[in-house]
């Protein structure tokens, strides 16, 4: 490879001026190029990095969570979830963006008090609006079928 020091050198002594010119200003164009992809690649590494550290402590930090929750379509039924099973609408699941499939989780709807546990088995939801996408018997036992949405406390149980 072919330090900038050495392509000057090589553009401006006269017997390889011609011969080497257009490469070489190619090399260090390349090189500058080359530099920048590297220093890019690594800026976005370090955000993934920082994005993945502080999204994995608020997990762990966090036992408990606030926000929104909606439940899955009847659509969905069947369909596969990230953990690999599938959607059974009459089972106490739930999706979540940063807890591991398997995690159990008390959710508890705010408005009324009631709570029910369920399991981690998908990624989600895609929603930025909502904490957790439940299934529909979690929506029936926490009573918003009828809303579609609520207010809800989720608590790691396991």
């Amino acid at each position: 490879m072919i330090t900038r020091d050495q392509a000057e050198t090589m553009v401006t002594m006269p017997a390889n001026r011609d011969r080497f010119r257009g490469s070489t200003i190619m090399k260090v164009k390349l090189l500058r190029a080359l530099a920048r992809c590297i220093a890019a690649l690594a800026v976005g590494a370090a955000l993934f990095l920082v994005s993945a550290a502080s999204r994995q402590e608020h997990t762990t930090n966090s036992h408990v969570q606030k926000g929104r929750a909606a439940f899955y379509s009847p659509a969905l039924e069947g369909h596969k979830t990230a953990c690999g099973g599938r959607y059974v609408a009459s089972e106490l699941t739930t999706a979540h963006r940063s807890l591991p499939c398997g995690t159990r989780v008390r959710i508890t709807n705010t408005k009324n008090g009631k709570s029910v546990e369920a399991t981690v088995n998908d990624w989600g939801p895609t929603s930025r609006n909502r904490i957790v996408d439940v299934s529909r018997a979690v929506a029936e036992k926490l009573d918003f079928v009828k809303q579609g949405t609520t207010t809800v406390k989720i608590e790691i149980v396991q």
